[in-house]
């Protein structure tokens, strides 16, 4: 038997693939490709009035957004006249270095100076909200709360950290939602004070609040429960400047630039450099000399005036020139002749006293013999 040899087949190799034709993208499609592309139908439809193109928003997706910035604070930056600017990034170093979080946070700049920064929790955020002022050396960082409808251009800085004390407050109101409870009627409540939560001190509650300086300043509460209500004294340890006019702090109302602007000088002065150099001519210039007057039947800038004689002046030539070179002005030589004229006089009172009493003790001396 003839054993029958069956030859492999050969394997048949794929199809090579077709050649992708790439979709052309326009230039708009490629700017937002990052983005999620939304139907035009459910966007809202713009309306004129007047001269002013208006649209309105959905109220859900807005309020998803005031959700998304409760944990958020905002900050300006204010340096001196001179001072080099800083970048987000220094900005952002010199913050982790000065207060730490629990969680990652991340800041990003608004423009003009102003910073919005975002946390992860409402406790990172009270944490940081603390310090109030940070100082970055050269430069201060202002934190303030977040608010709604911001806009730099018209922001005031009217918030400020304040220590304060509600003075003589029964024990049984120190639980700490009760203090941030009363403390809420003047600002916001940030921290309350070790010695306080752990009630080492009894004299006042000492509690750290963010108060607006805008809104009126009251220095009593009353607190209500239910059947009672008693009042609260509040003092305030430190409280800054604040002006009434631009309504900002840092500077009070009496020296407010907007109120009193600072005077311009108007006068075009011109430096020794500018008046000598005219051009690439080199200008002599006439030094101003003293010429006495001749015809002065007042006496006014002469020794007449001061009442003395000529022989005076002549004694006191040394104060005009020495080694040829003026050495007293004007008006220190017309003070040092007023002074020579007082002691004249005083000399000429103690004299014409001196003079009396010898006439006198004559007369003294026989009064005294007569009575004996």
């Amino acid at each position: 038997m003839f054993a029958l040899s069956i030859a492999p087949k050969a394997a048949t190799a794929p199809p090579p693939p077709a050649p992708s034709v790439l979709p052309t993208i326009s230039f708009a499609h490629a700017l937002t490709a990052s983005h999620k592309s939304v139907p035009n139908a459910i966007l809202p439809t713009p309306t004129i009035m007047g001269e002013t193109l208006s649209i309105k928003i959905t109220q859900d997706l807005y309020e998803r957004g005031m959700n998304f910035c409760k944990t958020n604070l905002r900050g300006r930056l204010v340096l001196n006249k001179g001072e080099k600017p800083y970048s987000t990034k220094e900005i952002e170093l010199k913050l982790q270095n000065h207060r730490k979080t629990a969680e990652s946070w991340r800041m990003m700049s608004l423009g003009r100076g102003y910073y919005e920064f975002f946390f992860a929790s409402k406790m990172d955020k009270c944490n940081v909200w603390v310090a109030g002022t940070v100082s970055l050396q050269p430069g201060i960082l202002r934190l303030f709360e977040w608010s709604n409808d911001f806009n730099m251009h018209t922001q005031r800085n009217t918030h400020a950290q304040v220590w304060i004390r509600l003075l003589e407050l029964p024990q049984e109101y120190w639980m700490e939602q009760t203090l941030r409870e009363i403390a809420s009627a003047v600002g916001t409540p940030l921290v309350i004070d070790n010695a306080t939560s752990k009630r080492l001190f009894g004299h006042y509650a000492r509690i750290l609040v963010d108060m607006d300086f805008s809104r009126k300043i009251f220095h009593e509460i009353v607190v209500e429960r239910e059947g009672y209500a008693f009042p609260v004294v509040v003092a305030y340890e430190w409280m800054p400047d604040f002006c009434s006019h631009c309504q900002n702090i840092g500077h009070d109302v009496t020296v407010c630039r907007r109120l009193y602007p600072r005077k311009v000088n108007t006068k075009v002065t011109t430096s020794a450099k500018e008046q000598i150099t005219v051009g690439k001519k080199q200008v002599q210039t006439k030094k101003d000399t003293w010429i006495p007057r001749t015809d002065n039947p007042s006496g006014i800038g002469s020794f007449l005036t001061f009442g003395t004689t000529n022989d005076t002046l002549l004694q006191h030539r040394f104060l005009w020139k020495r080694k040829g070179k003026q050495m007293m002005t004007f008006n220190k030589i017309y003070t040092f002749l007023i002074k020579k004229q007082k002691q004249q006089r005083f000399l000429c009172k103690l004299n014409h006293l001196r003079t009396k009493r010898m006439q006198f003790r004559p007369k003294l001396n026989y009064m005294m013999r007569t009575k004996s």
